[in-house]
């Protein structure tokens, strides 16, 4: 009986810590964490055949929803507007494979890094495209990306052409509109697994940290969210779900 009595007060406990936290954040709708993403990002965000939004990040903010006592919400929109949403008020963070830049710490507040990832040249099997060539090429890019920006500062505006999804970007270098894509190397080789004739090289830009940028200035949700996601990193769950979207 003692027993029983401990375990229940043990969960009380718990669930009154959670209820305490999440009564304790700020965030765009009450009771919800709202999140702005692209989901045309596999394995990052992407849909399934009836048209649910999964993926490593809506897994795991998922969980970390629940554990800080939130419900999550998911606002799906093109990367551009994914960025924007937040600082607009819509959401209370971009969830869309944002890579952690000294540029965009001045609009968000970011959590701890999670995964790295790399640039990667994206073309036409039979074409000998890198990253000395790559000067010469008109080059795709999905809009607001580090790959836009890396290549516009590398080459200038007219050798780029920016898309708002990747689908279309993809479109372009299928119709010959453009001769490659530069993007980050996870989500290229779920793009090549659907695409046959495509392959892809790797470039000399510097790995990439990805994180979530929360709005700028709300701490509490910031350190609710860290703590969350650290747990979850270090009891090997982060990792266990990535490995889940990679190997699919």
């Amino acid at each position: 009986m003692k027993k029983l009595t401990a375990l229940f007060l043990a969960l009380a406990l718990c669930l009154c810590g959670t209820l305490a936290m999440a009564d304790e954040l700020t965030t765009v709708e009450a009771g919800k964490l709202t999140i702005s993403t692209s989901p045309d990002f596999p394995p990052f965000e992407y849909t399934d055949d009836e048209d649910n939004i999964i993926g490593i990040e809506p897994e795991l903010l998922t969980l970390i929803a629940e554990k800080v006592g939130l419900e999550l919400e998911i606002l799906p929109m093109d990367f551009d507007s994914a960025l924007l949403a937040v600082q607009q008020g819509k959401s209370d963070a971009v969830v869309s494979g944002v890579t952690v830049t000294e540029g965009r710490k001045l609009i968000y507040d970011f959590t701890e890094s999670y995964t790295v990832i790399t640039q990667a040249i994206v073309f036409k099997d039979g074409k000998d495209i890198t990253m000395d060539t790559l000067k010469d090429q008109t080059i795709g890019v999905q809009r607001g990306t580090t790959g836009q920006i890396l290549v516009e500062d590398d080459f200038g505006e007219d050798h780029v052409v920016a898309y708002d999804t990747y689908s279309t970007v993809f479109q372009a270098l299928l119709n010959d509109q453009i001769d490659c894509i530069v993007m980050d190397d996870a989500v290229a080789k779920a793009y090549l697994a659907v695409n046959p004739g495509l392959v892809m090289v790797g470039t000399t830009y510097e790995p990439e940290n990805y994180a979530f940028g929360i709005t700028k200035g709300n701490t509490a949700l910031l350190d609710a969210v860290n703590e969350a996601l650290k747990s979850f990193m270090e009891d090997g769950t982060v990792q266990a779900i990535i490995d889940k979207y990679m190997a699919e």
